[in-house]
């Protein structure tokens, strides 16, 4: 927990990684169950291996919906396993989990094709049980992730429960208010994290603040519709869902959200980045698929595409 520092001073550990005090911003210093910041004399706890760099006061705004998230989350399956993304093809969410991983694959090589080999430095941000950092560390890159959720099945805990996660830098945190030194980083990778915050430009400003000049943001699984009310009903829907199954009622700013396609060129510019989007289907493919979903389902679909942008200046 936050509060007057009271652990013994045994010596900071020397590292790349610069965390920084989410209420003054000044460095932490590293000690045997937690980071010191000097300029407050504050402690932060580290709880099974994850520093606890939340705010007590956006810890408590945001307990409602994570409670919720993590609900939903369990009862559709979600749980930390080893070898994710690659599951067998007899895994319940087998076909889930084969996009994903194809999905990452892709996006990775986009990545190496203008950044090289590496090592990269890495982060992770709406990290889940972080399998994507675990992976880009087994291939040597030096990786870190961070959450607002650390279920102990599906949040930052569980990376623990993946081969080398438990040597895995993780801090609670989210991604409108990084706890992270500026320019640390290569590559930002947001795997199904990006349409969750309520200010959108805000953190891609803050996603921009930590990558260096010259570095990357990798946005994954996040559901991009072209037109609005596509997305308005998909939010609907679930919030129906949630209704029933749960019988809470949940506001509209709770929800995650969605993008728009024709709106990510000027926010992603707003920000900063340069964007490019892969993996949009051709205007014919699209038109079909979309006309046999509103023929089942009265509405068109998300696309999963990946979006990949370079830090301007």
């Amino acid at each position: 927990m936050n509060g007057p520092a009271k652990a013994p001073v045994l010596g900071a550990a020397a590292s790349w990684l610069g965390w920084c005090c989410p209420y003054c911003a000044a460095p932490l210093e590293e000690r045997a169950h937690g980071l010191l910041c000097g300029a407050e004399q504050r402690w932060f706890a580290t709880d099974r291996g994850v520093h606890r760099l939340l705010t007590e006061e956006r810890r408590r705004e945001i307990l409602p919906f994570l409670e919720l998230y993590q609900r939903g989350r369990r009862d559709a399956g979600f749980r930390a396993e080893p070898g994710l993304p690659l599951v067998s093809p007899g895994h319940p969410m087998a076909a889930h989990w084969q996009g994903r991983a194809e999905r990452f694959r892709r996006g990775v090589a986009l990545a190496a094709a203008i950044l090289g080999r590496g090592p990269w430095r890495v982060l992770e941000v709406g990290a889940g049980c972080a399998w994507a950092s675990v992976r880009l560390s087994e291939q040597g890159h030096h990786a870190v992730a961070v959450d607002v959720n650390l279920d102990p099945q599906d949040g930052l805990v569980a990376a623990e429960r993946l081969p080398a996660g438990r040597e895995l830098p993780r801090a609670e945190a989210e991604m409108e208010a990084l706890p992270l030194q500026a320019g640390s980083f290569d590559l930002v990778l947001a795997a199904d994290s990006l349409h969750y915050p309520a200010r959108l430009l805000r953190s891609l400003v803050e996603l921009r603040r930590v990558t260096r000049r010259g570095g990357l943001l990798l946005v994954l699984e996040s559901p991009v519709y072209r037109r609005r009310p596509d997305g308005e009903a998909m939010v609907a829907r679930r919030m129906e869902q949630q209704a029933r199954r749960y019988g809470i009622s949940f506001p509209r700013e709770a929800q995650a959200g969605y993008l728009v396609l024709r709106e990510l060129p000027e926010l992603f510019r707003s920000a900063g980045w340069r964007l490019e989007v892969r993996g949009w289907p051709d205007p014919l493919r699209e038109r079909a698929v979309d006309l046999l979903a509103l023929l089942r389902r009265g509405r068109r679909p998300a696309r999963l595409p990946i979006l990949l942008a370079r830090r301007d200046g």
